[in-house]
């Protein structure tokens, strides 16, 4: 609950965090800058007002900024999952 990601949209947050990091909070891509349950690259991190520094050991943080980026580019987690399963990226 701490994520503000609504109880509703908790299956699709979790089969895309599923897909991205198996819920590792420190997984990290080594050939980017993927970092993260949500495996945002630096960019991501700030393009959501967001710090990868801060999401270091943070997954309740990186839940919120993963919230704030879906909303933002997909209006929800649905269309995240659905953008996903066609591109396997989001």
């Amino acid at each position: 609950q701490a994520s503000n990601i609504p109880e509703a949209d908790w299956p699709e947050a979790d089969w895309l965090i599923q897909k991205e990091s198996s819920w590792r909070p420190n997984a990290q891509n080594p050939k980017s800058t993927a970092f993260g349950l949500k495996q945002f690259l630096d960019s991501t991190w700030a393009g959501v007002g967001c710090t990868k520094a801060e999401a270091i050991g943070n997954p309740v943080y990186q839940l919120n900024c993963g919230q704030k980026y879906v909303m933002a580019r997909y209006g929800s987690w649905g269309e995240a999952k659905a953008f996903w399963s066609v591109n396997h990226w989001y």
